[in-house]
């Protein structure tokens, strides 16, 4: 059974993150590129892609009863269970990506790279709303 609290608390996480993010996608990309702004757009991506990897874990466990292989893979299984559209499905996994590359490869980090990702937020608020939705029903 899908636990409503737990999802909630990642919801909020996931608010805050994001609310974070709109800020530092507000300012200048060359002020931010160039500031100490990158390292936290850095760990507030990190910090957004762990959350909706967490929700997605969870959902799946509890819906499929097993748990994916990977990150990349879980939100296809969302897809599978029909919670998620294959297009946002992709987005989501975009993020799983970009957190690998924060986790594993920060000495080669494209701060433009992650700039410019800022511009899928409203694509993790769909994926929020979608959550939503579901334990809401």
């Amino acid at each position: 059974m899908i636990n409503k609290d737990r999802l909630l608390r990642f919801i909020g996480i996931l608010d805050e993150t994001l609310g974070e993010l709109k800020a530092i996608s507000e300012l200048d990309k060359a002020h931010v590129l160039s500031s100490r702004d990158r390292f936290a757009m850095e760990n507030l991506f990190y910090r957004l892609a762990m959350v909706c990897i967490d929700i997605c874990f969870h959902v799946v466990a509890k819906k499929a009863g097993s748990v994916p292989g990977t990150y990349r893979e879980c939100f296809g299984e969302l897809v599978t269970l029909g919670i998620l559209d294959p297009e946002l499905a992709g987005k989501l996994d975009e993020l799983a990506g970009l957190r690998n590359v924060i986790a594993h490869a920060y000495w080669s980090m494209d701060y433009g790279l992650l700039y410019d990702f800022l511009s899928e937020l409203e694509e993790i608020k769909r994926f929020r709303n979608d959550i939503l939705a579901l334990i809401s029903d």
